[in-house]
């Protein structure tokens, strides 16, 4: 039996972004309170009650970086994802059954695993036509 580091998975994760950048924790997040996440801003401490994640991929949308929208290789029967409408301007919470609108959603982009996600996509798709801001 051996006793490895909590995080020892991520900080090998962590060594080959090291290997590609002299600023590898660019890449990567800490949360403390087990909700909020946020940017490194320097090496991280591996500190046990914290935890690490490599930053997700975003796309640009008119200046906004957006996490990616959820791709057909990561949904799951019976999960939680969000997408939003613009005409009602609400953010929905899809159980995923392969119903036609989830299909249809997730085939145009603007399905994604938090609500957080939706909601930047959102404002991003909508800073394109809002006026008088």
């Amino acid at each position: 039996m051996t006793n490895k580091h909590i995080h020892a998975e991520l900080m090998m994760e962590y060594a080959k972004d090291a290997m590609e950048t002299d600023k590898p924790w660019e890449r990567w997040e800490k949360c403390w309170d087990g909700y909020t996440w946020e940017r490194l801003k320097d090496s991280p401490q591996w500190a046990i009650p914290c935890e690490y994640r490599r930053k997700k991929k975003t796309i640009n949308i008119n200046g906004f970086d957006v996490p990616e929208p959820v791709k057909e290789s990561e949904v799951e029967h019976g999960a939680s994802y969000y997408s939003f409408n613009l005409t009602d301007n609400k953010i929905w919470l899809i159980v995923w059954y392969d119903r036609s609108l989830q299909i249809g959603l997730l085939e145009l982009g603007i399905l994604h695993h938090t609500m957080e996600s939706a909601i930047k996509h959102r404002e991003a798709l909508l800073s394109f036509t809002k006026q008088g801001v």
